[in-house]
C-alpha cells in the first residue's frame, strides 16, 4: 500500500501541470489551475483605449501566462487562453462588422525557433478566420528593448502587404501584447500603403500600463 502510494505520488509529480500564474501544481490535465482560470474569466472583461481593445493590463501574472505559452514550449496552453478570449473577440468582430482579421506576424526565424505563431494559434483555437501580411525582418524581442525609440527602430519596415485588398474594409489587427504600440503602428503604416481601409481596430490579450495610442 505504501509502495502504491509512493508510485502514485511520483506519477503526480512528474505528469502534473504547473499553473503559469500561481505556480501551484494542478492534478488535472489543465495548465491553468481552476482558481486562476476563474479569476481570469472574471477579470477578462473587454476594455478599450480609443480603437485598442484588450482584456488585461500586462501585470506580472499575465506576463507569466504569455511567457509560458510562447517561450516555454507550452503550445497547448493556447487552448485555455483561447477559451477565455473567444467570446469577447468574436463579439468585437460582430460589433465592429470586421471584414478582415490580421494577426501580427512573426519572422520565419522566430517561428522556426518557437514552433508556431502564438497569435495565429489563438485565432485557430477560437475558430476565427484570418488573412496574413508578411514579416520580412527578423527583429529583436521587444522585451529586450527598454525605450520606445529603440522599439520603433527595431520594427521599422518589418512588414509587407503582398496583395491583400484592404480598400474600404473594417480591419482587426490581433496581437498578444501591446506595449508601446510600435509594432501595431508600423503594421498600420504598411496596410495603408496599398489602400484606404474604413476602420482599423486592435484586439490584444493585454496592454502595458504605459501604453498611449
Amino acid at each position: 500500500m505504501i509502495r502504491k502510494n509512493l508510485v502514485q505520488s511520483i506519477k503526480n509529480l512528474v505528469f502534473s501541470q504547473r499553473c503559469p500564474i500561481c505556480k501551484k501544481i494542478s492534478q488535472d490535465s489543465s495548465y491553468i489551475c481552476e482558481e486562476c482560470y476563474f479569476t481570469l474569466r472574471k477579470k477578462g472583461k473587454i476594455k478599450n483605449i480609443e480603437n485598442y481593445y484588450y482584456l488585461y493590463y500586462y501585470n506580472d501574472e499575465i506576463k507569466r501566462l504569455i511567457a509560458d505559452f510562447k517561450l516555454k514550449n507550452r503550445k497547448s496552453l493556447g487552448k485555455e487562453i483561447s477559451s477565455i478570449i473567444k467570446s469577447p473577440l468574436t463579439d468585437l468582430i460582430l460589433e465592429k462588422e470586421i471584414d478582415m482579421v490580421l494577426p501580427v506576424p512573426i519572422s520565419k526565424e522566430r517561428e522556426k525557433e518557437r514552433g508556431f505563431n502564438q497569435v495565429e494559434e489563438l485565432l485557430d483555437n477560437c475558430g476565427v478566420k484570418y488573412q496574413k501580411i508578411e514579416r520580412e525582418k527578423n527583429t529583436k524581442h521587444m522585451y529586450e528593448l527598454l525605450n520606445s525609440g529603440s522599439r520603433k527602430e527595431n520594427i521599422y519596415n518589418a512588414f509587407r502587404n503582398r496583395g491583400l485588398d484592404i480598400e474600404g474594409k473594417n480591419i482587426l489587427i490581433v496581437d498578444d501584447i501591446v506595449t508601446t504600440g510600435s509594432t501595431i503602428k508600423e503594421m498600420v503604416k504598411e496596410i495603408k500603403k496599398v489602400g484606404t481601409p474604413n476602420n482599423i481596430y486592435v484586439f490584444s490579450l493585454a496592454v502595458s500600463k504605459i501604453f498611449k495610442p
